[in-house]
């Protein structure tokens, strides 16, 4: 199977601080690989190193077996890697609909159009894949949460990535629109997306994933099938605040 992305001994410090402790995992194509672990586990670290928003001290990342270490983030985004935030980041007076023609026009030179060749039938085809079509003429600004971070899933895709990076799409929602983010990663994935979700909602992670990569203080501890990894003894104790590191009593 395909190798679409591989991590290699991923360190990353700021200052005296070790963030990211000799991370190593890969994905395959048209996986859904989970990152688990409680706060401060590093997650989110991760995805910055992968995008190009943070430099790594040490090791490599490996897209579609070229590395991309150190890439700035627009190349990384044209490389076709995309990805969402915690918080988000529409242009707020802006509609959902100019939003996502911009992404379009920013994505992969390769299927890059014209800025004025850009089109609103596709751009309406991105919002309705996330179910914001109706909302097309609406300020990114007067979106709900749900709807905004929909909104942040289809600017991603509208840039024709091969890798998708999915930070807490459902942080903040409630029970309906956290399984209305579930029935959508499980669309991308019959569209044969291949993804990379970050959330603490570990019912929508274990719905969604193929495998589970468990991250604590840096380091990963486990990774797996959903059911071997989150009843692992060591995710257990992560999450309850008990885990020991190597060196401490």
């Amino acid at each position: 199977m395909k190798r679409v992305l591989e991590i290699h001994h991923l360190v990353v410090r700021f200052g005296t601080r070790t963030v990211l402790k000799d991370v190593s995992f890969a994905v395959h194509e048209g996986e859904i690989v989970s990152l688990i672990g409680p706060n401060g586990a590093g997650k989110t670290t991760l995805f910055n190193v992968i995008s190009g928003l943070v430099q790594a001290s040490s090791g490599d990342v490996i897209f579609m077996g070229r590395p991309i270490t150190g890439w700035a983030p627009h190349r990384v985004c044209r490389a076709g890697i995309a990805r969402t935030f915690q918080i988000a980041r529409p242009f707020p007076e802006m509609t959902a609909e100019e939003n996502v023609l911009i992404a379009m026009w920013f994505g992969k030179p390769s299927s890059r159009p014209p800025l004025a060749a850009v089109n609103t039938e596709e751009a309406g085809a991105w919002l309705q894949l996330v179910g914001l079509k109706e909302k097309r003429h609406t300020l990114g600004k007067e979106l709900t949460l749900s709807e905004q971070r929909r909104l942040e899933v289809a600017r991603a895709l509208a840039t024709r990535p091969s890798l998708l990076l999915l930070d807490e799409i459902a942080a903040g929602l409630s029970p309906y629109a956290v399984n209305q983010a579930a029935q959508l990663v499980l669309s991308l994935r019959e569209r044969g997306m291949t993804i990379v979700l970050v959330d603490h909602f570990l019912n929508l992670t274990a719905r969604v994933s193929d495998r589970l990569v468990a991250l604590d203080q840096g380091e990963k501890i486990v990774e797996g099938s959903p059911q071997d990894v989150l009843h692992h003894p060591e995710v257990l104790s992560a999450y309850l605040g008990e885990r020991e590191t190597a060196g401490e009593a």
